[in-house]
This record gives C-alpha cells, sequence and structure tokens, in this order.
C-alpha cells in the first residue's frame, strides 16, 4: 500500500516537479517536504470530508445531553473524533409507529416503498442539525453514521489515493510552479481529485448494501 512519502511523491510526480521527499514528518528538509508538510494533511482531510468512504466510516450510540431548544426534541453530543456528519440513522420500530401493514395490503394500495424502506433501514436519516459540539434531532436513541480522521494509510482506498495525490498535486502547483500556470495546473489536478473522488464515491455505493442491526434500548429489554 502507498506511504503519506509515495502519495507525496505521486503528487509531485504530477506536476513535474523535480523534487522528490524522503520524508515528510520530519521534513527532511527539502522545499517539497517542507510543503508536504503543510498541505497533505490538509488535503487528507478535504477528501475525506467531500464524500463517505467505507474506510473511514464510524457509527456510534450517542449520550444523550441537555436540550434547549424549543425546534428539537433531542440533543445528543458529537463523538470525539468526528470530523462530519452523514446521517442520524432512522432505525424505526414499525409496532412502536403502529405501522402494521395489512396483509395483501402492498397489492392494493398504491405505497412508496421506496420511502418506507428508507424509514425503516439505514438508507434514510433522521432530520438533524449540529451546533458546535452537539447534535440536535428528534429521533430518540440516536445512531450517528459519521466520518472521521483516517492517517494509516493502509487503509486507503486504492481509488482514494489516486484522488488524494491529485488533490495533493493541487495543492502544490501554485507554490512549486508559481504565476498562472501554477493556478492553472493546480485547479486542473484539483478538478481531476475531486471527479475521481466522485466515481470512487459512486462504485462504493453500488457495493453497498447496509441493513439495520441496531436494537433500541426498550426492545433490549424486552428479552
Amino acid at each position: 500500500m502507498a506511504s503519506v512519502v509515495d502519495i507525496c511523491n505521486i503528487g509531485l510526480s504530477h506536476i513535474g516537479a523535480e523534487g522528490q521527499v524522503a520524508s515528510i514528518d520530519p521534513p527532511d528538509g527539502s522545499v517539497e517536504a517542507g510543503l508536504c508538510a503543510r498541505f497533505y494533511p490538509l488535503a487528507r482531510k478535504e477528501l475525506l470530508d467531500d464524500q463517505s468512504w467505507s474506510f473511514a466510516k464510524r457509527r456510534a450510540v450517542l449520550a444523550e445531553v441537555a436540550n434547549t431548544s424549543t425546534v428539537w426534541a433531542y440533543a445528543y453530543a458529537l463523538p470525539s473524533n468526528i470530523l462530519s456528519a452523514l446521517r442520524v440513522l432512522r432505525l424505526k420500530y414499525i409496532n412502536d409507529a403502529s405501522l402494521l401493514w395489512p396483509a395483501g395490503s402492498y397489492l392494493t394500495y398504491s405505497f412508496d416503498w421506496q420511502a418506507v424502506d428508507e424509514l425503516f433501514t439505514e438508507r434514510g436519516s433522521a432530520l438533524f442539525e449540529i451546533e458546535g459540539d452537539v447534535l440536535r434531532t428528534n429521533e430518540p436513541e440516536a445512531t450517528l453514521l459519521y466520518t472521521v480522521d483516517v492517517t494509516d494509510t493502509t487503509k486507503f482506498s486504492p481509488k482514494f489515493v489516486s484522488a488524494l495525490g491529485m488533490l495533493v498535486a493541487g495543492y502544490l502547483a501554485g507554490p512549486i510552479i508559481k504565476g498562472t500556470d501554477g493556478a492553472s495546473i493546480g485547479a486542473k489536478w484539483r478538478q481531476a481529485a475531486y471527479d475521481m473522488s466522485a466515481s470512487a464515491a459512486a462504485s462504493d455505493a453500488n457495493s453497498s448494501n447496509e441493513m439495520a442491526t441496531h436494537v433500541a434500548e426498550h426492545v433490549r429489554a424486552r428479552s
């Protein structure tokens, strides 16, 4: 798997830089290493935040905190390692919602079954908002699916490595090439990175089939 140094050197190669780096933590003393040490962490976090990468997804049952809102029913503390929130899982239960479908009703009524499916699986999301380190929602016993900042490059997918090398190139082009050429080349590689990121996300979504596994506390208490 590619290392941090490998990814930085990929970025340098994209913009035709003559120098390569041997270390960025600490920097090896070269100008390129100093720039990579500055921009690589920014590029990594930016790309992780751009899509819901499978290797960076985590979930947590949120801890409820004092709720000062008159709009939202519940307030929760965000996980300490969160980079970005993806969705609050809508893990409703048919019995609790009094939605016991009559036998054969799917044949006689034109329900929006995709909406029903999203309501009772993890593909849908409850409405929420984040203020500071507090998440507010109307979902009880909220479980949050979110992205973390993954620094271990052995966890990166191949397309993430490719996209990250391109985004690093986008950051490095300006200070290394300079002028309008540097800005133009940097913009080209940033666009290429986001095109690759979007392609990877689409592929990732097509291979995902997450189903609800969480059991509410009051349901567990019955058993």
